[in-house]
């Protein structure tokens, strides 16, 4: 079995991505590939299925492509529904995502639907806040998208920047190749303005997690963000909007606040909301979200899915 993703490939043209592919099937031949994100999927599957190679289609998320309506969505869903005669199954992160699918891209028959790529709950366990600070923490962590919401959490720390017992902390890196991407220009505008205290890309996230209060995600559309479960994990309670993928992991006002997409008040609001609960509110809220983590979200949940689809094409 293969797992392939490789949707940065630094190849002149997609042509070149297909052949390459090919070779490496061609040496490997495995007996089945499981192609992860946009360009394996309609290229990668290309190429198994000129080989006679069964291949699983694995949707993380549709991105700028499907928030966006524009040519580029036109281009990308054509090329996912040419791809779909390619693939054995095509598995997706939510439900609102095979929904989409479902709807005259692939056959019904064909797709499923599963919890996210699922997180590991003993790495991501539950810490002690040992910071000594007056202040309630919100963190954003993802990349420095428009498409994340990062606009809505800086109106948010504008909004709340003379309440000293409120802080932001954004956590992340700037994607210059992505089309929803924000400058540098704006990011070092609103430190220099101390709207938010930043940290850049880090390996390993669980401290900065554990020093948080509540993590906060206002993304326009997601697989299943896995930042957030791994907040959840570790009985954080989130923040999210009510889009694809992000609304699964929320069961509104138990371990956290839904929020409306695209909307800087509907977040100030349940940052206003948050900072009413009591200590013991707070805890009680980031236990249920370890809770649902635990029952739907863990690692071995989501391998054992994927292995079922596995057996049930290899071995049938």
């Amino acid at each position: 079995m293969l797992a392939l993703d490789r949707d940065s490939t630094g190849l002149s043209s997609n042509f070149g991505l297909y052949r390459e592919f090919e070779t490496i099937y061609s040496e490997l031949q495995p007996d089945l590939i499981l192609h992860y994100t946009s360009k394996p999927i309609i290229f990668g599957g290309r190429a198994a299925n000129k080989l006679n190679i069964p291949s699983i289609a694995i949707v993380t998320g549709l991105g700028y492509a499907f928030i966006n309506k524009g040519w580029i969505h036109k281009i990308t869903k054509y090329l996912y529904r040419k791809s779909a005669g390619y693939h054995e199954r095509f598995l997706f992160e939510n439900e609102d995502d095979l929904a989409l699918f479902n709807n005259g891209i692939i056959k019904p028959h064909q797709g499923r639907s599963i919890k996210g790529c699922g997180v590991d709950e003993k790495h991501f366990f539950p810490q002690k806040n040992e910071s000594q600070k007056n202040a309630t923490t919100f963190t954003f962590i993802g990349r420095l998208l428009l498409d994340k919401g990062i606009i809505e959490f800086i109106d948010a720390a504008k909004y709340y920047k003379p309440n000293h017992k409120i802080q932001f902390k954004v956590i992340g890196q700037l994607d210059d190749q992505n089309p929803s991407k924000i400058s540098s220009h704006h990011l070092q505008s609103w430190i220099d303005k101390e709207y938010i205290s930043y940290v850049s890309f880090k390996k390993d996230i669980r401290k900065e997690i554990a020093v948080s209060d509540c993590v906060v995600l206002p993304s326009y559309r997601e697989g299943l963000p896995r930042t957030i479960l791994e907040a959840m994990s570790m009985e954080k309670p989130i923040i999210v909007s009510d889009t694809p993928g992000c609304r699964e992991t929320i069961h509104n006002e138990e371990n956290g606040f839904l929020v409306e997409v695209k909307d800087s008040n509907s977040l100030i609001d349940a940052i206003s909301r948050f900072m009413q609960l009591s200590d013991i509110e707070r805890l009680e809220m980031g236990q249920k979200g370890r809770q649902l983590v635990l029952k739907h979200f863990t690692s071995k949940k989501i391998a054992d899915q994927i292995f079922e689809e596995i057996q049930s094409i290899v071995f049938r």
